[in-house]
This record gives structure tokens, sequence and C-alpha cells, in this order.
């Protein structure tokens, strides 16, 4: 299967002669090649994985301090995630649900930039994204360990009561500068019985963080890897891009395709990954916010960006939206490349896509 690089940015290894690597190394000093030896062992690849974000996330980096730079990256990420992860009840995003109709919450700038960046893409999208999701995620039986429901689907009065509480822009965000000259950033949903659920894109943003704090530790390689967002950063130690598949929606032991990237990310959202059936119908976690009803016309959409958060704020509004209309989105777009399998496995992809045989 051939393989194309992702343009995110050039890409050229640069390749010096044999013969002029010999007569560097006999012009070198006997004492400093200690030094050569601790420089060639910075180029082995250092893994680590642990568990978060509701998946077990997997960093891969080289280069000098990379393994101290991947335990600081999982220790940025455990910090903001726990800013953000809804299910912990000591979060920000917990209190402002707790306090949904009541008065604004005190948050940090993490928090505050990652709800107006849904915010802005709730915009974009029409209204298909929608992280006030969380009423109509529970009413269909989803948001806990054990999915599914255990009487009837909802009815239409259920569903009218459970649309009612999902509005973005019932989500109010303020900052302002006190008289003191700091920064006082809030959040407040208007209506009891509101909940932001962060599943949308808290692990592309999440993910973008662990590749800023390996940046400042001079780290140029390195792949994040947290469940359905992958964030490249440079190379692998050997020169090439980093190889990421896709997964088949419908056969688990296969990929759909493969693509190579560097310094850009990709995040997939399938309605394999968390469902149940019921009544002979998959019923996936990917509720339309319009009509509160699980999707059903897609099986994935997985989206190419420069950035994890942007990835993963796309993948599911388009996934909502459909082949039509979602690629209607991203023609108003710059730098964004995806590929969808509609409901009968009819591949669709942007000119750009990096790979273009999809083996469904």
């Amino acid at each position: 299967m051939g393989e194309q690089d992702m343009k995110c940015s050039s890409f050229r290894p640069e390749v010096i002669p044999v013969k002029k690597i010999i007569s560097l190394l006999i012009s070198i000093p006997l004492s400093c090649l200690c030094c050569l030896s601790a420089f060639a062992e910075t180029n082995e690849l250092v893994v680590r994985s642990r568990p978060m974000l509701h998946t077990l996330v997997e960093i891969k980096a080289w280069g000098t301090g990379a393994e101290q730079a991947i335990e600081e990256a999982f220790a940025e990420m455990e910090r903001v995630n726990s800013l953000l992860n809804n299910y912990d009840p000591q979060s920000e995003v917990s209190a402002i649900n707790r306090h949904a109709g009541d008065g604004p919450v005190r948050i940090g700038e993490e928090t505050m930039e990652a709800l107006a960046l849904a915010v802005k893409y709730g915009e974009i999208t029409g209204g298909a994204l929608d992280i006030t999701i969380g009423p109509l995620l529970r009413l269909w039986g989803f948001g806990k360990d054990d999915v599914g429901l255990d009487g009837d689907e909802p009815d239409s009065a259920s569903l009218a009561q459970a649309r009612a509480l999902v509005d973005y822009h019932a989500l109010e965000l303020s900052r302002r500068r006190t008289w003191m000259g700091t920064a006082r950033r809030t959040a407040r949903l208007a209506r009891q019985g509101m909940w932001v659920d962060v599943g949308s894109f808290s692990k592309g943003y999440v993910a973008d963080r662990a590749v800023a704090l390996l940046k400042t530790r001079r780290i140029k390689n390195a792949l994040v890897i947290a469940g359905g967002t992958v964030c490249a950063l440079g190379a692998k130690p050997d020169g090439s891009p980093w190889q990421v598949g896709v997964q088949h929606p419908r056969d688990p032991g296969r990929l759909l395709t493969a693509v190579a990237l560097k310094d850009c990310s990709i995040s997939t959202s399938g309605d394999y990954e968390n469902f149940y059936l019921k009544n002979g119908k998959r019923r996936a976690h990917i509720i339309d916010p319009r009509t509160g009803l699980p999707v059903s016309h897609v099986q994935s959409v997985s989206v190419i960006a420069h950035d994890g958060a942007t990835s993963d704020l796309l993948d599911t509004p388009l996934f909502v939206l459909g082949p039509e209309k979602g690629m209607e989105v991203v023609r108003g777009l710059t730098g964004i490349e995806v590929l969808m399998i509609a409901e009968g496995g009819q591949a669709v992809y942007t000119e750009g896509w990096p790979q273009k045989h999809i083996a469904y």
C-alpha cells in the first residue's frame, strides 16, 4: 500500500556521505568520543504509556532528555485534564455543571480557552457541535461505564425536554480585568439541568498541551497518542514521518488506511467506539444536538489538522453533518483534510487527503 506524507510542513532529511562522516570522526579528539556516544543514545525512541482521558495515552519521543520530558508531558496532561474532566467532581467543568442556573463559576485560562474553542466550532459547524450535549447523552444511556438503556428508547416528550437543555449559546463565558489588574475568568450555564460534556474535544486539547510541553523541553520529535487523537511532532529516529493507521469501522482487525504525518494531528470518531444495540439498531454515542437522535448515516470520520484540538473539535460535528453538508463546511476552512466513511461503506475524502487507497 503506497503512502504519502501529510504536507503540514516541508520535510527533507539531510543525507551526509559516509566518507565525510569517517573524516569527521578521525579529526575528533579521543576525549570527545564519549560525547559522541552520549549523543547517539539520544536517537533511541523512548515509549511510555499511562491510563488517562478514559483511554491509554502513549507518548513516543527521542532526543536529549526525552524520558524526563515525557514524564513532564504526562504531568501536564493530567493537570489540564483535572480541570476539564466533567466526570471528576473536583474539575472546573464539573463546577460549571453543578452550578447550572446559578451564578458564574471562576475558571482558569486553560478551561476558558478550551470552552471558547468549542463554542467557536459550534458556530463554524452550525450547531452540529454542541458541548452542552450532556442531557441527551444521558437520556440515550451514555456517560456511564455500562452504556445502554434499561427500558424503551426515549419518547418525543423526553427528547423535547432534554433538547431544551442543549444550547451552547447558553454557556456564558466572561473574561475581564479586576481593579488590581488580574484576570478574572468565569463560566455559567444559564439553565438548571444543563450539562457540559468535553468528550468531543478534550483529548485533542490535552494532547496539544503535551506537545507544547515537549517543545519547551527542546524535544523536536514525538508522537502523542490519546485515543482517537494522535499528534505528530517532527519525525521518527530514522528521519521518516510518523505512520498512523485509521481503523476499519466494521472490522477491528483491519485498517482502512495509514497516513504519514509530520507536525500535524489526526482525530477519528466512529460509531464503533462507544455503542450498543437496541431493537436491532446500532446506537452510537454521537448524537445530533439539533434532533436529539443518535447519528446513523456515517460510520467514521477522520480529520487531519495542524493541531489536536482542531482535529478533535471537527471530527464529531462532521460525523453529525454527514458527507454532503460536512464537506461543505470543510471547504470553508484552511489546512483541513477529511476522510469520511458513509453508512454503506462509501469513502468520501478531500482532495488533499494524503492516502487515496482506502481498503474498506
